[in-house]
């Protein structure tokens, strides 16, 4: 009886200590098993793996390959598709990572990291990786993962670097192995080579030939450009081991389509310019899959001009077709039925998706015009992923911007959150939000949270007008108002003050310059004109200025021609921020910046005389 009544206990005792157990025992370092014959993939994924639990604990782990004694298994995962991964343990014995093709164990370990070991990459400049004795883990961890698209990647200015990109699971730009986009006429078959001697190669406009686009109908120019796709291929460029290669097949970014009479024609037929479009792209995916490169896509276009779904040809097996939205609005999701804009959007996508197999999307989350301003789209960003992906886009590109010379608003939270929800576009968004906010503001993240809700909750509650890629900023925000405007200063006044002497300090005040940048724009708070002298707003205006360039601004946008911040005073001084660039520095505002500085410090001297407080 006492036996029994003690393996009971010792029953019991177990089952309390296994949920968890630790890992690592004090002096002795984590072992990291490999195959001898490991591929590449799990190679990188074992390092990667050593390298942050070396900045964890106290020892430093190895990699080898005695399996049968080892804390962690790298490995391979069979007949799933690229990146998927899985990650186990058993009763508290080694933990097992099963990765697929190029990212799946490296997606594996990350996801092992940030979940298990409390280790999360918010942006470029702030990751935490915790330091502890041991790893805490449960006894029993069966994760499975596939990836929701085969392609994801987002531009915000934290993608670019490395460690980050990978850490947040995107496949990134690379499996485009010659050109992005808008190669037709400037990487194949290029105008610098061609137009001269050919001008028959290229798109015909008012009955002249012009060198902006191909004529995608010219048998010539089929030849040549398939050539030039097949030399790609025999490059070094390509990978044969690749899970995929991608060749874009892109027209120009502009609006001159062949207006030849065969391809015209061709575009009647099908109700659309993609008919000339897809058929160009068909004709080179036949080439490349007759070669044998099963690995490779023919990418193009469903952009501004052929957007529309055609009606007489439908796209290859290894077509890409990439829609763009930047049509759209972007202040209401894309479902919704109230929003013209992006219910035209949501026909077009539908209507791909009837005969494409292989949607991409080129979604957009900026400002092209003024990337200082507000920018309210976070109300959108999940459920337009989940749209994208109830609608079988197999890849994903969300656009931001790559400079931090011209972002002050929330670049670094934008690209956190498009990479975790391009992951799971069903995860807790508001969760990751607010993980991010406080992990990079500090004390101040929640006042910056409660701002963002309010613009937020203005911008989709208002249909007055859509919040484009190309929006002037007093086209932003129109339903705010003084009660809105007061609220949000208060929020950024406590965040400020709850981050005074700490390093989130330089971060709230550079998110901030976004916001006095909306104001000064559309004359609201203390740049208001019945609530400050003209003077007053000069003042204004000269301080965000000042702070701008403080933070390294130094242009206005990248559109054509590139508007650089300018360093005339009379622009700063009587113009909105948005025309604070070069394009507006003329003769004139050089004749009267004399008689405007002289105003400027002549009413300085008045109000300090006079104590007039600011």
């Amino acid at each position: 009886m006492k036996r029994l009544v003690c393996a009971l206990l010792g029953v019991l005792l177990l089952f309390s200590v296994l949920p968890f157990s630790a890992l690592a025992a004090e002096g002795s370092p984590l072992l990291i098993a490999l195959a001898e014959d490991a591929a590449e993939p799990e190679q990188k994924a074992a390092e990667t793996l050593r390298q942050v639990l070396a900045q964890m604990l106290p020892e430093e782990p190895t990699v080898g390959s005695d399996a049968a004694n080892a804390d962690f298994v790298i490995g391979t995962l069979a007949d799933q598709p690229a990146g998927s991964y899985r990650v186990t343990r058993q009763n508290g014995g080694a933990v097992t990572v099963l990765g697929s093709g190029a990212m799946g164990a490296q997606n594996g370990v990350y996801a092992f990291l940030r979940d298990y070991c409390g280790c999360r990459w918010f942006a470029a400049d702030e990751r935490v990786v915790p330091q502890v004795d041991a790893l805490d883990l449960p006894a029993e961890i069966d994760d499975k993962y596939s990836p929701f698209f085969e392609y994801s990647y987002t531009d915000w200015f934290s993608s670019r670097d490395t460690e980050f990109r990978q850490a947040t699971g995107q496949t990134g730009n690379g499996c485009y192995i010659y050109g992005f986009c808008h190669t037709l006429a400037t990487r194949f078959c290029a105008r610098d080579t061609y137009f001269e001697e050919h001008p028959e190669y290229f798109a015909l406009r008012d009955g002249k030939r012009v060198s902006d686009q191909l004529c995608l109908t010219n048998p010539d120019v089929l030849r040549i450009v398939t050539e030039e796709v097949m030399d790609v291929l025999h490059s070094s460029r390509y990978d044969p081991d690749a899970d995929l290669q991608i060749i874009s097949i892109t027209q120009d970014d502009n609006q001159n389509y062949c207006e030849c009479d065969a391809c015209k024609a061709l575009d009647e037929a099908n109700g659309s310019h993609a008919g000339t479009n897809l058929t160009f792209a068909n004709a080179v995916a036949d080439a490349v899959k007759a070669a044998g490169y099963d690995n490779v896509a023919i990418d193009t276009f469903a952009y501004e001009y052929t957007r529309r779904t055609p009606t007489a040809v439908v796209p290859r097996d290894n077509v890409i077709v990439r829609l763009c939205s930047i049509e759209c609005c972007f202040c209401h999701t894309l479902d919704d039925e109230k929003c013209e804009k992006n219910v035209e959007f949501m026909r077009d996508l539908s209507d791909w998706g009837k005969i494409c197999d292989r949607i991409y999307i080129w979604d957009y989350t900026n400002n092209y015009y003024e990337y200082q301003c507000l920018y309210p789209d976070f109300g959108v960003l999940q459920r337009n992923v989940q749209i994208f992906y109830e609608n079988n886009a197999k890849g994903l590109f969300e656009e931001g911007s790559s400079s931090r010379d011209m972002n002050t608003e929330f670049g670094e939270l934008r690209g956190y959150l498009l990479a975790r929800l391009m992951q799971d576009p069903y995860l807790d968004y508001d969760a990751e939000m607010r993980d991010f906010l406080n992990a990079y503001y500090g004390d101040g993240g929640d006042a910056v949270c409660r701002f963002l809700l309010r613009t937020v909750e203005k911008a989709g509650a208002s249909y007055k007008k859509a919040l484009a890629v190309f929006p002037n900023s007093t086209d932003i925000l129109p339903a705010f108002t003084a009660e809105d405007v007061a609220y949000c200063d208060e929020c950024w006044q406590e965040a400020k003050e709850k981050t005074q002497g700490t390093r989130f300090y330089e971060r709230v005040e550079r998110s901030e310059l976004s916001w006095r940048f909306w104001k000064c724009s559309n004359f609201k708070g203390e740049f208001s004109r019945l609530h400050s002298t003209l003077y007053q707003r000069m003042r204004g205006r000269k301080a965000l200025y000042d702070d701008l360039k403080r933070h390294g601004v130094t242009r206005i946008n990248d559109t054509r021609p590139r508007r650089t911040i300018t360093e005339s005073m009379t622009l700063v001084l009587l113009r909105r921020p948005g025309k604070w660039c070069e394009l507006y520095e003329e003769k004139y505002w050089d004749a009267i910046e004399p008689a405007v500085l002289a105003y400027y410090n002549l009413c300085g001297k008045i109000y300090d005389k006079l104590g007039i407080e600011l």
